[in-house]
């Protein structure tokens, strides 16, 4: 074909200059028509070139010798061995060729191929996608690439990937389209079997962690009956060596405990499945929680144990209070563990600070071994620890600080270590925290009011506690001044001019003793002593005959915060008279200016009423009683109150609406609200302090707990002065009947005497009329809850429930209180048959309950027999 288009070519060409010559010799006008025949002929054999040309030129660059015989043949040779499968189109979607692969897939030979449609060719119509997709790559003129389809072809269903390109000419008119797949079945295999492999990971992997959470159940009941048990046998009359395999079983017991915890932590965060909280806290409370948790191990190895939190960093802060304490737990506990002699240190520092956050750096300082770059660099990895040897001094899993950097880097921050070998460790975290839109500092600048001004001397022969103290007292605008021996101190009080107000003394001294020198003092300077605390890791109780004798008007247990301090001074500075006797009662620790505070008791169940109000007239509150949210705030608009303790479910106004409606005419500084409620679940904190309350005590009330929270929000003011000057007004207190010998209470499983006694006082009487008004109210519960469902009122039996199970829980009756608590998050979910299967046991344990308080009383009377 080629040669015949050369000859065609040259043979037109000799035609031209035949007619050339012709017209130049030819006479006209002979040689006219001789040139209008020659231009039609050359017009004519322009159009069938053109033609010819535009129709081969899909497949001249395969026919035409561009190339030398063995090139070409070579280019024809790789192009047919490629494995992927290429073929090529006119504009008419008519196929012009394809590679030997597209060819064997479609059985079809070249010959047979050129020229035809898909529907002319039997495979080729059985898959009418790949004619739709270069059907739509030559009308718009785009490429369209890396498609995954599916062809049906003789041999089997394969999956290809599929692109097609528009083909130009040189004037960039498309002229058809090159096609090509290759073949991604055996990919799509193994996507699917690695899918397939994930899913079942995925699986087994959910597995897992049920197989932890049921094991952890299962591990977890037994151990905390053996650690409930041992710390019950402890209080109970044993020899030396008894006590000592009693704390052998409890210390294990915990260690075990914990190793349990730890795994179940690092596989819920490695599965993904542990979220981090943003609720309301106080960093203050964390902190104190940490010294309440860690002063006596502290003080058993004869640490220093320091916490140093500045009065200028806001404490309100938003995020995850219970894994924050988490870290802080495993760092110190290392730093205790890990530190023979010296001092643990724990520190806040504010990096920075805008109006909606705070930057903060939190520190664990320790004075122990420490550690070399090659422990530091694995001390993060799991299952690592700084001392691997076989003989290890030191134990542990090797999680803790592997969960704690997880934790750290879900709440967005960091956490890393500075030490040396022989020269302590510093543990830091860096966190970035949103603070709460209220920053109530009135508790701060009521003890600056108090405090300005006052002279104190600290003696402590510790410098950071020195410096801490200084940087403290400071923060209230105190004139202090510190030394480091006993001493130094009477020196001091004796070269000093100007008297000092109050004696800051830490019990361990060198030389002469903190005790020692508060006695030297109270005998030396008489009437004209500076009022004296005491520092010591201690607990107050046992040291209280001890600092009476002294003159020491406060014992501050060791490690204490800004606050703490603050309240210590403004409570020795302002009240009447010294420590007294012991006491069971913490009332010793109420601030003067909160006592006699009148206080808005809001609460529907006449039984966790009457147990509020025996803990709160105990401590000299004036209290008063709404039964429900309307109740509260008609109280509220005839008489001020310091603070309101709020019930969350109640009928006519339920506590959040209420504290809402408070809040739309009282800010937080005129009238504190506390959530006082048997809702403990995650969230129900949340929404507490999102209707505007500012703490959330559960039930059952833990009186320490309480008192803390009414010191920490109570308004101050001058309550006593007030009975004093209108002694008519005031609300006398029900007597406490206190039992002039201890009894000995029934040991009886499920119920906590001592515990539900201690909240009352140890009113025996009492509590025995609120279990019979208890078991009177709620017999034949079964009876009255089908009666609610019956009538269709759901949230009228959750509510009984949950009313069963707050009175329950304060009169220490643990089994009737969790199943209360089973039925009524059964009766919230509309779980009726779980209900039905559930309510049988509750006359059970209600008689239960009953039947041990009859025994309480046959004991009781019995006693009261003997003493008469």
């Amino acid at each position: 074909m080629t040669t015949f288009w050369t000859r065609f070519q040259i043979g037109f060409i000799a035609f031209q200059l035949i007619s050339i010559m012709s017209y130049l010799i030819i006479p006209a006008p002979l040689s006219d028509y001789i040139l209008l025949a020659s231009v039609a002929v050359g017009l004519i054999a322009g159009i069938v070139i053109f033609t010819w040309t535009r129709q081969t030129s899909l497949t001249s660059p395969l026919r035409q010798p561009f190339l030398t015989a063995s090139s070409q043949q070579l280019l024809q040779q790789v192009f047919n061995d490629l494995p992927t499968r290429v073929y090529w189109r006119n504009s008419d979607l008519e196929y012009l060729g394809g590679n030997d692969a597209f060819l064997r897939d479609i059985q079809c030979n070249s010959e047979a191929l050129e020229g035809k449609r898909d529907d002319q060719l039997t495979w080729l119509a059985k898959n009418p996608v790949l004619l739709e997709r270069d059907r739509l790559t030559l009308e718009h003129g785009l490429a369209s690439c890396n498609a995954e389809i599916e062809l049906s072809l003789a041999n089997n269903t394969r999956y290809i990937e599929h692109s097609s390109v528009p083909l130009y000419d040189d004037q960039k008119n498309v002229i058809g389209i090159i096609g090509s797949y290759y073949d991604i079945s055996s990919i799509k295999s193994v996507a699917e079997q690695m899918e397939q492999a994930k899913e079942a990971a995925e699986q087994a992997n959910v597995a897992k962690g049920e197989f932890l959470a049921n094991m952890s159940h299962e591990i977890r009941t037994p151990i905390n009956a053996i650690v409930g048990m041992a710390n019950l046998c402890l209080k109970t009359q044993l020899s030396e060596k008894q006590k000592r395999y009693i704390k052998v079983i409890d210390s294990s017991s915990q260690a075990l405990l914990g190793v349990i915890n730890d795994i179940l932590d690092f596989s819920k965060i490695d599965a993904g499945k542990l979220s981090i909280e943003r609720i309301p806290f106080d960093l203050q409370d964390v902190l104190t929680s940490l010294a309440d948790m860690f002063a006596y191990k502290a003080y058993d190895k004869d640490l220093e144990f320091i916490i140093n939190l500045p009065a200028n960093i806001p404490t309100r802060l938003l995020g995850d209070p219970l894994r924050l304490n988490q870290v802080l737990v495993n760092l110190v506990s290392n730093a205790i563990k890990f530190t023979e002699d010296g001092e643990i240190n724990v520190a806040v520092t504010l990096l920075d600070k805008n109006t909606d956050k705070v930057w903060l750096r939190i520190s664990v300082t320790d004075t122990g071994i420490g550690m070399d770059e090659e422990q530091r660099a694995n001390l993060f990895k799991a299952f690592t620890q700084a001392d691997s040897s076989t003989t290890r001094k030191y134990g542990g899993t090797g999680l803790g600080l592997a969960i704690s950097r997880r934790l750290i880097q879900l709440m967005g921050g960091d956490i890393g270590v500075t030490s040396g070998v022989g020269q302590g460790s510093t543990f830091y975290i860096e966190l970035t925290l949103p603070m709460q839109p209220q920053q109530d500092d009135s508790h701060h600048q009521y003890l600056i009011q108090k405090l300005r001004g006052k002279r104190v001397l600290a003696i402590d022969d510790n410098l950071s506690t020195r410096e801490m103290i200084q940087e403290m007292l400071r923060s209230y605008q105190v004139d202090v001044r510190v030394c480091r021996t006993a001493e130094q101190a009477l020196d001091i009080l004796r070269e000093d001019a100007a008297p000092y107000d109050v004696l800051l003394v830490d019990w361990r001294l060198p030389g002469m003793d903190g005790l020692s020198l508060c006695h030297k003092v109270h005998q030396s300077f008489a009437d004209d002593a500076p009022k004296m605390i005491l520092a010591t890791g201690y607990y107050a109780e046992e040291m209280s005959e001890q600092a009476a004798a002294a003159g020491i008007s406060d014992i501050l247990s060791r490690p204490f915060t800004a606050t703490t301090l603050g309240h210590s001074l403004a409570t020795t500075l302002y009240k009447r008279e010294n420590i007294a006797a012991p006491s069971d009662s913490p009332s010793m620790n109420l601030p003067d200016a909160i006592k006699g505070a009148p206080i808005l008791l809001v609460e529907d169940n006449e039984i966790n009423q009457q147990v509020a109000l025996e803990l709160l007239k105990s401590q000299g509150f004036k209290v008063d009683i709404a039964e429900h949210g309307q109740a509260a705030l008609d109280a509220i608009e005839h008489k001020a109150y310091a603070l309101v303790l709020m019930d969350i479910q109640m009928p006519v106004m339920d506590g959040l609406t209420a504290a809402k409606k408070i809040r739309a005419h009282y800010d937080y500084k005129q009238l504190p609200i506390l959530a006082m409620t048997a809702n403990a679940m995650s969230g129900d904190e949340e929404r507490s302090l999102s209707a505007g309350m500012q703490g959330h005590i559960a039930k059952p009330i833990d009186e320490k707990q309480l008192l803390k929270a009414i010191i920490k929000w109570c308004v101050p003011g001058h309550y006593e002065d007030e009975v004093t000057q209108h002694t008519e007004v005031k609300q006398a207190p029900e007597p406490a009947h206190p039992n002039e010998k201890k009894i000995r209470y029934p040991q009886v499983k499920g119920i906590q005497f001592e515990q539900a006694l201690a909240r009352l006082q140890h009113n025996v009487p009492l509590y025995l009329r609120l279990v019979e008004q208890l078991f009177s109210e709620y017999q034949n519960s079964a009876m009255k809850v089908s009666d609610f469902i019956t009538r269709g009122q759901h949230e009228s039996a959750r509510r009984y429930f949950h009313s069963l199970k707050g009175a329950a829980g304060n009169l220490g009756l643990d089994a009737l209180h969790a199943r209360a608590a089973d039925l009524e998050k059964h009766m919230a979910a509309g779980n009726i048959d779980k209900v039905a299967d559930t309510i049988t046991g509750l006359e059970k344990s209600l008689n239960h309950a009953y039947q041990a308080a009859n025994d309480l009383s046959a004991i009781y009377q019995h006693q009261q027999q003997e003493q008469s």
